[in-house]
């Protein structure tokens, strides 16, 4: 073998060499650094759910507390209204009581009128029937003469009588004190009743109006443990799809390895005399933006995976840095442009790798017409333009859900999604697995001959503004906010695109929560307010 011609296959040699160990080590890299991200988010996501059920744990201490509060409550009313029936019931018996002692009290008063009578009757009977009492007094009086006799004899009879009397009021006048004393007590003891029930009253409402109280926390703590069950599931979803993440591409979350490389866009031809295309079924995503005359253009970005050929290439406009700036310094391929949207591309971010640049790349197809007809290899293009300083990937456009995590809960059934960009008509329909797309009422396939159908597909409503470049090119604003459809697993979510940070690409959402889709690929149509509708 000559000299020079060893000497070239030798440095072929080590560039390829090179080159295996710069893809092997961007891959090791990239699996190292995104599964430690993944395994750090999952050990956050297990933090948290230890912090949730120790926060369960303890409003589940705090509900046995309560509850044992409502039960001493519970026996302090019990015994509040044992206290109330006890009382109660000698409030019934009192009135019985002083009842019976009024009648006995009148009963005394009327025998207040009968003692004198009736003791002078006695006591005339007694002489009569020769009483011992008496006749001890005649006994000793018999020395006395007759006159004197009858005299002491009248007086000591009325004397005996009258004692007799006076005894006997005595012991009514006693009967009816202790009568009075009786229904004093009575009166008191009604009072005391009273009044202890009026007290086991009072303590039965002061128990009773702690109950809501409790009863409020209670059903505040068991709220708060219905909402943290919710985020431990939440977060036991969320390790799922982490996990799924783990040996999933970031930016389709389907099964593989990422490469830490750029983002690389193409701008992709869509008339007629275009399609079918090459290599938009392998975009991670594709935006459909409008331009001159009712036409659209696709705007293809790949990073996870690299088609042997991507075209037919068009020109840029100036909605595409606009576009791409939130990607990380992407490489743009595209065919060329007018020299003031040369400028503007140039001066941004993004970094073109267009014809011009990078036509090593590029070839032009004998089979299709000029300008129809410009084709490009994603890997010759990042080959020619390695970036080994880079650590990270680009920002993914989209976050995904898990297998097993819900649709956002606003999600509705959806079947069809028509966008009118004016000359251009498109469509998709749900078939099951993805969106079927129709343009201009045909079948779009690509030029395999696979029919366009991505598993998601977005309406992103903007305002279009007249380019600088040109008076007949509309602009895309794409940094702003709006209203966004999200079409997905046959669903529409409605919510909104927020993009205010020019660096970073929209963020979908609704009220603030990020709307996931369903692992795969997405096509987004860059559409103005009114030009859409589904069904």
């Amino acid at each position: 073998m000559p000299e020079t011609i060893y000497a070239r296959y030798m440095h072929k040699r080590s560039l390829l060499i090179s080159l295996i160990f710069l893809v092997l080590g961007a891959i090791l890299a990239t699996t190292a650094v995104g599964a430690q991200t993944f395994l750090e988010q999952i050990d956050e996501e297990e933090e948290s759910i230890i912090s949730f059920e120790t926060e369960i744990e303890n409003l589940e201490e705090q509900i046995t507390s309560y509850e044992k509060r409502l039960s001493d409550i519970a026996d302090l009313v019990a015994e509040t209204e044992a206290r109330i029936a006890i009382e109660d019931e000698k409030l019934v018996l009192i009135p019985i009581y002083l009842e019976l002692m009024a009648d006995n009290l009148i009963d005394r008063y009327v025998s207040l009128e009968e003692p004198t009578s009736v003791r002078h009757v006695m006591a005339i009977d007694a002489y009569v029937r020769n009483d011992e009492h008496i006749n001890a007094v005649l006994t000793q009086s018999i020395q006395l003469s007759e006159e004197a006799l009858e005299q002491i004899r009248a007086r000591l009879l009325y004397e005996s009588i009258i004692n007799d009397a006076n005894d006997q009021l005595l012991a009514i006048y006693g009967q009816l004190r202790q009568l009075g004393r009786e229904i004093d007590s009575l009166f008191d003891r009604r009072n005391q009743s009273n009044e202890r029930r009026t007290l086991a009253f009072e303590d039965r409402s002061e128990a009773m109006s702690i109950v809501p109280g409790i009863e409020e926390q209670i059903d505040s703590a068991n709220t708060n443990i219905n909402t943290l069950r919710a985020s431990i599931a939440k977060a036991e979803l969320e390790i799922d799809r982490l996990r799924e993440l783990l040996v999933a591409m970031r930016w389709t979350a389907l099964i593989g390895e990422d490469i830490i490389r750029p983002a690389l866009a193409f701008k992709i031809d869509n008339v007629g005399a275009a399609r079918p295309q090459s290599g938009i079924n392998q975009a991670d995503v594709v935006y459909e933006e409008l331009v001159e005359s009712g036409l659209t253009r696709l705007v293809a970005i790949f990073q996870t995976e690299s088609p042997s050929v991507v075209g037919p290439i068009r020109s840029a406009r100036t909605s595409d840095p606009i576009l791409l700036s939130g990607f990380d310094m992407p490489l743009f391929a595209y065919s060329g442009a007018n020299q003031i949207t040369l400028d503007i591309v140039y001066a941004s971010d993004v970094k073109s790798v267009n014809w011009d640049r990078a036509s090593s790349a590029y070839w032009q197809s004998t089979t299709r017409r000029s300008p129809h007809n410009l084709y490009a290899s994603p890997s010759q293009l990042w080959a020619l333009n390695p970036e080994p300083e880079r650590t990270e990937l680009p920002p993914a456009p989209f976050e995904f859900r898990g297998s097993e995590e819900p649709l956002h809960p606003s999600a509705v059934p959806a079947e069809r999604i028509a966008i009118d960009f004016g000359w251009t008509e498109v469509d998709y329909r749900w078939n099951g697995s993805g969106w079927t797309r129709r343009q201009g009422g045909t079948a779009h396939i690509d030029a395999n001959g696979v029919r366009v159908a991505p598993p998601n597909m977005i309406v992103q409503f903007v305002r279009y503004g007249t380019s600088p470049a040109a008076e007949t090119s509309p602009e895309a604003e794409t940094v702003g906010t709006g209203v966004a459809w999200i079409f997905t697993d046959g669903h529409l979510i409605i919510g909104e695109w927020d993009r205010t940070d020019a660096n970073m690409p929209a963020i979908y959402h609704v009220e603030g929560e990020e709307i996931r889709l369903t692992p795969g690929r997405t096509w987004v149509a860059l559409a103005e307010e009114g030009t859409a509708s589904w069904e």
